[in-house]
């Protein structure tokens, strides 16, 4: 995963409010608290609300997890983080055929099954492939290092992977657009349900003790941390937060104050949290204003490709890219007249603000049994002078992880591309492209889909345009104060000012 520079991890500890639909004094009690006492002040206001029962939550559902997307029946897209198949609402509260009720910190972890609280909570309780629920079973978060056991052989249309961790222990790991979330989820219910009867078990590590504080086991705190900070709140995540509140009558408060949990376990313990944005931490000092998030790009490629746009290499229209309802943006040039093609699917980022920036995507290959395509056929690139012809401009290949090859399928699962900086361009206007190449002899297929690129900002960096810093005789400082060169990049304080150098 991605390290953050020290102005995120600063910038990262202070809340803001999230969403306008928070209530003026839903928080109150918690302004000034710290670490434990913060946790328990947020406990009391979340705890109490309107238990549905499990046997109503499809009811629910329809009314939290849809997406705007309806079948021909007018019945809307459900909501999944285990995979990528489309399920629709039956529109009468009924289950959904292929999809569970899924508990996100499992049912077996605790003692009352889902007829107390914990078991039946809309925050934590969410729809799910039932194939995919059925891997995911009762493991814990974490990051797959050994061995896959599921997705495993063949093909599944998969948001997830179950599998070894670093330590040899059985985890289930989230793809990566979905890290935060599931974070976020496991922030809540340790603060929600302190005092729910965890189990100790011998088979899996359960991620909670029954205590006032952490409750949180300290083995998975660094990771889930890490998750929440490079995953950041996403509108989905606010909307269906909003949507809860109106149904169960409480909310997550680490969804409407993102760096919440930096204050209860992380790196801003020791500082009091402030729900109108003034507080510290991070070193003890105030850091103003606040480096915002932003997303450029978020595209599942499933409804068209918009915003990205193709083009051959000689800057051409292009027409092998093509957009597909289950496996987003797909290209193969197998009807194309001698199967050959040099197609570019194209975006423009403007990271001229940014201090930090991400694309993450999943892909599949397929029908390259025999010969790898990482590099060769199948490229991610980035270019600062593209005019509008791709083979004029000078392209950056990028470090992406690819498929490994199909065996017994002619296509591989859906992997992750990992965390692909692009820091290196922040300052500049950028193309990102994918490009796909194929001939008479190598002509297979790229599917790629679920594309975001995030950046971190911060409002009041000031662009360098021209300006002889020698001739003029300005100190120039780091953000921790300390004096370096007239020409170091990225953001350094002169006359006063945050300036972004280029």
């Amino acid at each position: 995963m991605k390290q953050h520079s020290t102005l995120l991890l600063l910038s990262l500890l202070i809340p803001y409010l999230a969403f306008a639909g928070i209530p003026d004094d839903y928080y109150t009690n918690a302004d000034g608290k710290k670490k434990a006492a913060l946790k328990a002040a947020m406990y009391a206001i979340i705890s109490p609300h309107t238990e549905l029962g499990y046997d109503n939550l499809w009811k629910s559902y329809e009314k939290v997890d849809y997406l705007p997307a309806t079948n021909p029946q007018g019945k809307h897209q459900v909501m999944d983080y285990y995979s990528n198949n489309v399920y629709y609402f039956t529109g009468n509260g009924t289950a959904v055929s292929g999809m569970n009720k899924e508990h996100v910190a499992p049912q077996s972890w605790w003692g009352g099954g889902t007829g107390i609280a914990v078991g039946n909570d809309l925050i934590q309780v969410i729809p799910s492939d039932a194939k995919a629920n059925s891997a995911k079973g009762n493991l814990p978060l974490g990051e797959v290092k050994g061995s896959v056991t599921y997705p495993g052989s063949g093909v599944y249309n998969t948001r997830m992977k179950t599998g070894t961790d670093a330590n040899g222990d059985r985890v289930f790991e989230p793809c990566d657009e979905y890290k935060g979330d599931f974070a976020r989820i496991y922030f809540y219910v340790a603060t929600c349900y302190p005092d729910v009867n965890w189990q100790d078990r011998s088979d899996v590590n359960v991620s909670f003790r029954k205590e006032d504080y952490p409750t949180l086991k300290e083995d998975i705190l660094p990771m889930l941390l890490r998750w929440s900070k490079n995953d950041p709140v996403c509108e989905w995540e606010r909307t269906r937060n909003e949507r809860v509140y109106g149904e169960q009558g409480n909310r997550n408060p680490f969804v409407d104050f993102p760096n919440l949990a930096e204050y209860i376990w992380g790196d801003s313990v020791d500082y009091a949290f402030s729900i109108d944005g003034t507080s510290t931490g991070g070193g003890g000092g105030t850091i103003d204003p606040t480096p915002d998030f932003a997303t450029l790009v978020d595209c599942s490629m499933k409804a068209g490709l918009d915003p990205f746009f193709v083009r051959t290499y000689e800057g051409c229209e292009g027409e092998v890219w093509t957009s597909n309802s289950n496996y987003g943006a797909v290209a193969n040039a197998y009807n194309i007249s001698g199967k050959t093609a040099d197609e570019y699917l194209m975006v423009n980022l403007d990271l001229s603000l940014a201090t930090e920036a991400t694309l993450t995507f999943q892909h599949a290959t397929g029908y390259n049994k025999t010969e790898s395509v990482k590099d060769t056929y199948f490229q991610v690139l980035v270019t600062d002078n593209y005019d509008g012809v791709p083979e004029d401009a000078t392209w950056d290949l990028l470090d992406v992880t690819f498929p490994s090859l199909p065996s017994s399928s002619s296509f591989t699962s859906f992997v992750s591309s990992g965390d692909v900086r692009l820091d290196d361009y922040c300052g500049k206007s950028v193309t990102l492209a994918f490009r796909y190449t194929s001939n008479s002899s190598a002509c297979y297929c790229w599917e790629i889909q679920n594309v975001k690129v995030t950046t971190h900002t911060d409002p009041d960096a000031l662009p360098l345009i021209a300006e002889d810093v020698e001739t003029l005789q300005v100190i120039t400082y780091d953000l921790m104060g300390r004096r370096v060169p007239h020409d170091t990049k990225g953001l350094v304080i002169r006359n006063g000012k945050k300036i972004l150098q280029r």
